[in-house]
């Protein structure tokens, strides 16, 4: 099937080349979400409420809300990447951003406390995918080679071949593991290159051919159901057996990206946000802010900064009340994403200064040719 015709049958109104602001509108609220998340689960709050009360209903309701965040940013790389330029150029920049910060920041710990910190450490900050530093980048890297091969597919398959694709491996990686509370085909429970690649593939989709009818209305019913069926699954598996769900709960049915209803949230915000028309002067900020959102993500999660700055740092929150409590985790989070955003934009504006891409670009031509 030609381009030409599968432009013919998309239901979106973006076109190939037209960069749709809405879903990086949904990077920047992806990206805080995942900070959101850490800061409250990591950061304590969501292990020091007492089970019944009403502070533990609302951080368990609060945390399946915005546990989707991460098949978001799978689904996008996927809804941008089938039209995008495949470079290998782009992978060496994210691993320069992702190593770089990584050797960086061990090398201030180990200055400032080398008894703490090695210097083998140093050494292995060089190799983040190998000693799987940030499991995102490492699962991404292992499905960014493959990327030709699932936009080649999903460009040659018909709506109907595409769709049950997609059916099937929803089942086989969504809804047989949660029956059988079992990673079945080990997909990690989401923590893997495989998930990542069902997710590409889906956002391949969406663009191609849209979702729910690309209705807002519909879209937004299936996310608020998926979160409030989560919610009273866990509420419900638990009241009938604390114990159990507890120690299940590193593959619990439904606090896992893997989880039909998580992966159906995702999905559903993804096509929210693709249908959003934006204002000019906010497109204009999001067009700034979106690019350096995954330096939030490596900063913060780097393994001494996270130590730092997330690991229990914020379980005195459960003593505020509820409203409280919530707003004080959304604060910290939105100031913890701000301060971070500022420090990867300098290194973006650095990269420029060095030219960086214009170079790897230049050389990758050079040595391969256009071959995508």
């Amino acid at each position: 099937m030609s381009t030409q015709t599968l432009e013919k049958k998309q239901n979106t109104a973006i076109t190939p080349n037209e960069r749709n602001m809405g879903i990086d509108l949904l990077r920047i609220v992806a990206m805080l979400m995942v900070v959101l998340l850490h800061v409250w689960g990591p950061g304590g709050i969501l292990f020091e409420v007492k089970s019944g009360t009403a502070h533990y209903q609302a951080a368990w309701l609060l945390e399946l809300a915005i546990f989707c965040a991460i098949n978001c940013y799978g689904i996008i790389s996927g809804y941008v990447g089938i039209y995008g330029k495949y470079r290998y150029t782009s992978f060496v920049l994210l691993w320069l951003q992702v190593t770089g910060y990584n050797v960086l920041i061990t090398l201030f710990y180990h200055l400032r406390q080398p008894d703490v910190v090695p210097f083998s450490s140093v050494i292995d900050a060089f190799f983040p995918i190998c000693n799987n530093t940030f499991w995102y980048f490492t699962a991404y890297a292992g499905m960014f080679f493959l990327i030709p091969i699932f936009n080649r597919a999903a460009q040659s398959f018909t709506k109907k071949q595409f769709k049950s694709v997609l059916i099937a491996l929803f089942v086989a990686l969504c809804v047989l593991p949660s029956i059988f509370n079992r990673d079945i085909f080990l997909s990690g429970w989401g923590y893997s290159a495989l998930w990542l690649s069902f997710l590409y593939i889906t956002g391949a989709y969406i663009r191609l051919h849209g979702f729910f009818k690309n209705s807002t209305l519909v879209a937004s019913i299936i996310y608020v159901a998926s979160v409030l069926i989560s919610w009273g699954i866990k509420l419900y598996e638990e009241y009938l057996s604390p114990a159990a769900y507890w120690a299940d709960l590193a593959s619990g049915r439904v606090a896992q990206y893997s989880s039909p209803f998580m992966f159906l949230a995702g999905l559903s915000l993804v096509v929210i946000f693709a249908n959003l028309k934006l204002p000019k002067a906010v497109s204009k900020a999001v067009s700034v802010i979106a690019p350096c959102t995954f330096g939030v993500y490596i900063l913060h999660t780097q393994t001494n900064v996270w130590y730092k700055i997330i690991t229990y740092k914020y379980a005195h929150f459960v003593d505020y009340p509820v409203l409280k409590m919530i707003i004080a985790a959304i604060v910290t989070a939105a100031c913890i994403f701000a301060a971070l955003w500022v420090m990867d934009f300098v290194r973006s504006l650095i990269f420029k200064l060095l030219r960086l891409k214009p170079l790897l670009l230049k050389a990758e031509k050079k040595l391969l040719g256009d071959l995508w």
